[in-house]
């Protein structure tokens, strides 16, 4: 055996690997008379087998020699073995999980143990002739014949030095390493290159080759040697076993191909006689024909041991000593809110209410005659009134105790009297639960059907959405989870951030706080308000340590950033709170994040295969938690994840493992989409063929980056093309771009075409917004009882939003209603800043002689343009314009200010001369 394999001695050793090489049988029938006389004094060869597992060391099974397979070797063979190795308690292999022997890996074992000093082979093996690994250089050595010509030695002993020396040669001794057995330290990097061979499914190859035993003479050559090199691939998978530790396997010689070779042996071959230098015969070789290897079936047994397994557990991956709750206190939930007695009856009365419908529904849809006795029936004796009473009577308890009992010491009349008091009083809560239950339903019904047949008539979209029923606090949610949605898609983000804030304080459910918090550290990653991101998700975590989102979100900020100490604690109990092929994507993405921040140095190499080491298995447990899915897909799934939170860095980083085409150019667009480079966008959608399966993703991105460079009515055709086609049901995926499409056909004052977009749009996403887009489009058309409705419909969604209240002021204001003056009002107290608009309320309020509010309107505009620097533009002009007409009476002063700031600045002719005529009036 040979080793040109060293470690320093400050690399720690990880494993341990021992490589035993049996025999290799089945030998070509010629092998077996070489060695003999007159050929040769002996068998001119010995075999070597050598194998790397890093590409620079080699190792080499040196002196293997064909003998006569004898019980003796057998035995020696199956019997040897090296000492156990000298391991420390403190050394890395600590880390490695002990894993109990697998079944195949004890049948392995049980197999290797019966191979003892006891085995006897039959008769047909003992004959059989095998090429095996059993002498040292010593023995070597000291079995070479004397320095004198080989043809006397041949001369006195013709056979016996063949018959010896070639098919008996001695053991080695107790003390000797055994030559068949070579056993490798491992480094953490050739632990890795292993780990990644079992993983990938690649082979050890061991090099199979002849050479020319020492002490021959100089002269001779071995010009053959080149066409008996064979491989011997070795399947290390009975290894990928948890607990495996062995494995056996009988592999079959592939003869190394030489073509270069093949034609040169067929030139010479008709010229090359048949001696060569003295002693060696040469031999014949038909290169046409098939390898003897092949032909003979040659095989090698090769066994493989490691000190401990090499299959990891996900549990054994490279993951923090510490958890997310070391780094962030465990916090109690948030309390309920209070609620009076009162309020709790009528909620609790208000659900046994609507079980009860429920099941008189359910059994009146079986036409039974009988359903009233069955139903009351069922009632008495199911257990449902025993029920209803056991959570009525803590609630009535609270009611008397808040409301009719606050002396202590009352007398039995008093408390009589309070008694029928309360009974009245529940008795009053019972009828005004109802009741509003009722009238609600009627008025749902009512409406309904009312906006059914307006949408008939052509007039009105119809409403999409059907409210469900869902608890007060579930309802609150997702009501300010819509407020933000809508005002994140018209990029109103101070809004949003106050929805978001909104619904996090308004939050009593503790089974529900961390997603609530989730959400709005998302909101905020995508506006990057890192700062507020990093506290929404830090308050997750500190109530819920377990939720996977939050510590997937946070893990993923702090990548951005590079703190990967703290984001591989949450990415890693991200893994262990929920397995799953997001969540493993994850620790690929931070070990691909560890190797680009790696610097050049002494231990880069060492470094950078442990982190391919993590991500390979990391990838094989993504792939394995999921339906099918490559290591393609999970990257796809990791980029479009991280492009939803807006980290395009960590995006790219993903997507360079992604192959090209399909969906790896769609989100290659949304990345540069996402960074303003619009253009690359585009070029990257260009591949029509290959985004077939993505046609409406792509066409809707278009649309988003003409939207980008200014070419809207681009932009029109690229969205229309996707969301106005005949006989496809609108989806709610595509909302957003339904109020893009529709805003953009409002500002091109195409209103027809925006009304039948917030129509189709109402059936994707029946929100506030897209009834505001509804009742602007009719409001332009003069149509103004449906602009009513729609405006109407998206202030119950949504009584937050300015437009919504100024729209409504308009339409009040043009059918004279009493109430204008408190709908202006409130559209101010929202938070109006909407210029244009507020410059069209002032313009109207002063035609309709309400000169104290239009000036209030145009003062505002006025206000909002120059805080927003824009003191020359067209809203800031026309602002300027009628606020002069406004003040001409009571202010002339300002009025001419103002007109001669519109003189100044006005790039509208029209406009300009206008202000040029007032003034010229005003100063007559």
């Amino acid at each position: 055996m040979a080793t040109d394999n060293t470690l320093d001695g400050d690399i720690a050793i990880m494993n341990y690997i021992d490589i035993k090489l049996h025999h290799v049988h089945n030998l070509p029938p010629s092998w077996c008379s070489e060695g003999k006389s007159p050929m040769a004094f002996e068998h001119p060869f010995r075999y070597e087998v050598a194998f790397s597992l890093d590409e620079v060391n080699t190792n080499t099974f040196t002196l293997g020699r064909p003998v006569r397979y004898l019980p003796q070797y057998a035995n020696y063979i199956e019997n040897a073995s090296l000492p156990p190795p000298q391991t420390d308690a403190g050394d890395i292999l600590r880390k490695v999980r002990e894993v109990p022997p697998s079944p195949r890996s004890s049948s392995i074992n049980s197999k290797a143990m019966q191979s003892n000093s006891s085995k006897v082979l039959p008769e047909s093996a003992q004959t059989d002739t095998r090429i095996v690994w059993v002498m040292t250089p010593s023995l070597e050595a000291a079995a070479a014949p004397p320095d004198e010509p080989g043809a006397k030695r041949r001369k006195k002993n013709p056979l016996a030095s063949s018959v010896c020396d070639v098919l008996h040669p001695s053991l080695p001794s107790e003390d000797d390493p055994p030559p068949c057995i070579i056993r490798l330290p491992l480094d953490e990097r050739l632990v890795g290159v292993l780990e990644t061979m079992i993983l990938t499914g690649k082979p050890l190859e061991l090099r199979f080759s002849r050479v020319l035993k020492a002490g021959l003479p100089s002269d001779w050559e071995d010009k053959h040697e080149w066409y008996f090199r064979a491989t011997i691939p070795i399947s290390l998978a009975p290894l990928a076993e948890p607990g495996s530790v062995c494995m056996k396997a009988e592999v079959q010689l592939i003869p190394v191909k030489d073509p270069a070779r093949n034609e040169d042996v067929k030139k010479k071959s008709s010229k090359r006689g048949r001696t060569g230098p003295q002693g060696l015969l040469l031999e014949d070789i038909d290169t046409e024909a098939e390898h003897p290897y092949v032909t003979c079936n040659t095989t090698a047994t090769v066994s493989i041991s490691v000190n401990k397994t090499l299959a990891r557990l996900p549990s054994d991956r490279i993951h923090p000593g510490v958890l997310p709750s070391s780094l962030i206190p465990k916090r109690a939930p948030p309390r309920e809110q209070f609620q009076d007695g009162t309020q709790q009856f009528m909620d609790l009365v208000a659900s046994i209410a609507k079980k009860m419908v429920s099941d008189y529904m359910a059994a009146a849809a079986e036409n039974d005659e009988n359903v009233e006795e069955k139903i009351m029936e069922n009632f008495q004796t199911s257990g449902q009134l025993a029920a209803y009473k056991e959570q009525l009577t803590p609630v009535v308890v609270k009611i008397a105790r808040e409301n009719f009992l606050p002396d202590k010491e009352a007398t039995p009349d008093v408390i009589a009297r309070l008694t029928n008091e309360l009974y009245v009083h529940l008795l009053d809560c019972v009828h005004t639960t109802l009741l509003n239950m009722a009238t609600k339903s009627k008025k749902d019904v009512e409406t309904a059907a009312r906006l059914t047949e307006g949408a008939a008539d052509g007039k009105t979209p119809v409403a999409a959405h059907q409210p469900s029923v869902r608890k007060p606090d579930a309802v609150v949610s997702q009501m300010w989870l819509e407020r933000a949605e809508e005002a994140e898609t018209l990029h109103e983000y101070a809004h949003a951030t106050r929805c978001h804030q909104a619904r996090i304080a308004s939050c009593t459910a503790t089974e529900e706080f961390a997603d609530i918090c989730n959400d709005a550290a998302a909101f905020f990653v995508r506006i990057g308000e890192t700062t507020r991101a990093e506290q929404c998700f830090r308050e997750a975590v500190a109530h819920d340590p377990t939720h996977a989102p939050s510590l997937l979100g946070y893990g993923a900020l702090l990548l951005t950033f590079d703190r990967f100490e703290e984001a591989a604690v949450f990415l890693h109990a991200a893994v262990d709170a929920k397995p799953s092929t997001l969540t493993w994507g994850f620790i690929v993405l931070l070990c691909d994040m560890h190797i680009l921040t790696l610097e050049k140095g002494p231990k880069y190499d060492l470094t950078r295969a442990r982190w391919d080491r993590e991500g390979t298995l990391a990838m094989k447990e993504a792939i394995d938690s999921s339906m099918g899915m490559d290591s393609n897909a999970v990257c796809l799934l990791i980029a479009e994840h991280m492009l939803d939170l807006r980290h395009l860095n960590l995006a790219n980083v993903a997507l360079s493992r992604c192959r090209s085409g399909g969906k790896a150019d769609l989100l290659y667009a949304r990345l540069f989409a996402l960074g303003d480079q619009y253009n690359d966008a585009l070029e990257a959608l260009q591949d029509e063929e290959g985004l077939k399966q993505y046609a409406d993703q792509a066409a809707i991105l278009r649309g988003d980056c003409f939207v980008g460079l200014g070419r809207n009515e681009e932009a029109i055709v690229a969205y229309k093309g996707v969301l106005c086609r005949d006989g496809v049901k609108p989806q709610r995926r595509f909302g957003a771009s339904y109020v893009h499409l529709g805003n953009l056909l409002i500002t091109a004052g195409r209103y027809h075409s925006a009304l039948a977009v917030f129509t189709l749009g109402i059936e994707a996403w029946p929100c506030s917004l897209m009834w505001l887009g509804a009742g602007i489009a009719c409001y332009r058309l003069d149509k103004v009882d449906e602009a009513e409705e729609c405006l109407s419909e998206s202030n119950t969604l949504n009584n937050t939003n300015p437009r919504t209240w100024a729209y409504l002021s308009l339409v009040c204001l043009r059918k004279e209603r009493v109430e204008m003056e408190a709908v202006l009002r409130q559209a101010i107290t929202q938070g109006l800043r909407d210029a244009a608009l507020l410059t069209e309320l002032g313009r109207d309020l002063a035609r309709a002689s309400m000169d104290k509010l239009g000036e209030g309107c145009l003062r505002k505009a006025l206000a909002v343009e120059q805080e927003a620097g824009r003191s020359d533009s067209e809203v800031c002009c026309l602002a300027s314009f009628y606020l002069a007409g406004v003040l001409e009476s009571q202010f002339p002063d300002e009025s001419q200010q103002l007109y001669t700031a519109v003189i100044s600045h006005c790039k509208d002719e029209v406009l300009r001369g206008r202000a040029e005529e007032q003034l010229a009036l005003l100063n007559r």
